[in-house]
C-alpha cells in the first residue's frame, strides 16, 4: 500500500534575547523548532511527511489546490493566517489565489486538513492567527472566535472522551493514560462534526467531513509548550497523531 503522503507546515520560531547587566547589554538570536522531532514521531509511523517550517511557508508552500492535492493531508501546527496568505509577489503589486481559499478547495476535492492549536492557530493569543475571518474557517469542525481563545492551564487538563459511536480513532491507545496537557484553544464544535474528546467540555479532538475531503481540528499544541515533554514520550502519542491523520485522509472512521 502507497504510503499515506503529509505536509507538516510550521513547528518554527525564531526569537530576539537581550541579556543586561548594568550598563552593558547584549542581544542575541535564538531559533528553534520541533518540526523535525514531529516529522520524524511519523515517519515512523509510516507517513512520508515534508515538513516546511514557518519562515519558509510565504515562498514554499504550495499555493494552488491542484499542488496541494501532491499531498493526502496538510498540518498546520502554530501558523498564523497572515503567514499562510502572505506571498512575495504580493510586494511586487501582483495578484495571486488565496492560499487559504485554495486549501479549502483542495479539501472540497477530497483532501485532508488538521488544524493544530497553539499561540498561532485559530485565533490565538491578541486574536493574531484570525483563522475567523479566513475561507478555511468555513471547512473546519469548529467555530473559532474572533478574541484571543487560548486558555492557559498550570494546573494541567486532562483529555475527556466523549464519543460514543463507532470509531478507530483511539483504536491501539490507552487515552486514560495520557499525561494532561498545559492548555488550550477554545472554539466551539459544529453541528455538523464529531466531536471524540474535550478538555473541561471544549472541543479537544473534532472531525469533519466537508465535501469529498476531511477536515480535523486538535486544539492544543502537538509539541511544547502546551504539549509537554510527558506527552511526547507517551507511547501512545505517535499513535493517536498517526490516527488523526488516517481519519483526516478518509482511511479511519
Amino acid at each position: 500500500m502507497e504510503k499515506c503522503r503529509v505536509l507538516l507546515l510550521g513547528e518554527s520560531y525564531s526569537a530576539t534575547h537581550t541579556f543586561v547587566r548594568g550598563r552593558n547589554y547584549v542581544t542575541l538570536p535564538q531559533y528553534g523548532h520541533f518540526g523535525t522531532e514531529i516529522a520524524a514521531m511519523l515517519e515512523k509511523e509510516g507517513f512520508d511527511v515534508t515538513l516546511i517550517v514557518t519562515h519558509d511557508i510565504p515562498e514554499k508552500c504550495p499555493v494552488r489546490r491542484e499542488d496541494f492535492g501532491a499531498y493526502d493531508v496538510v498540518i498546520l501546527s502554530d501558523v498564523g493566517s497572515d503567514t499562510m496568505l502572505t506571498q512575495p509577489p504580493n510586494q511586487e503589486g501582483k495578484r495571486n489565489p488565496n492560499r487559504l481559499q485554495e486549501l479549502a478547495g483542495y479539501v472540497e476535492q477530497g483532501g485532508g486538513v488538521v488544524m493544530v492549536g497553539g499561540y498561532f492557530s485559530f485565533s490565538g493569543i491578541g486574536n493574531q492567527a484570525r483563522y475567523n475571518m479566513t475561507p478555511l474557517a468555513k471547512a473546519l469542525p469548529v467555530s473559532i472566535s474572533n478574541y484571543d481563545d487560548r486558555v492557559e492551564c498550570p494546573e494541567g487538563v486532562f483529555v475527556e472522551v466523549t464519543y460514543s459511536g463507532n470509531t478507530r480513532l483511539f483504536e491501539g491507545i490507552r487515552m486514560e493514560d495520557c499525561p494532561p496537557f498545559g492548555g488550550y484553544n477554545k472554539t466551539v464544535i459544529k453541528e455538523d462534526a464529531e466531536l471524540f474528546a474535550t478538555f473541561y467540555g471544549d472541543p479537544f479532538l473534532a472531525g469533519r467531513r466537508y465535501g469529498k475531503g476531511r477536515t480535523f481540528a486538535f486544539t492544543t499544541d502537538c509539541a511544547p509548550d502546551w504539549a509537554p515533554r510527558s506527552v511526547l514520550s507517551w507511547e501512545g502519542y505517535p499513535k493517536l497523531l498517526a490516527n488523526i491523520i488516517r481519519w483526516s485522509a478518509g482511511v479511519l472512521n
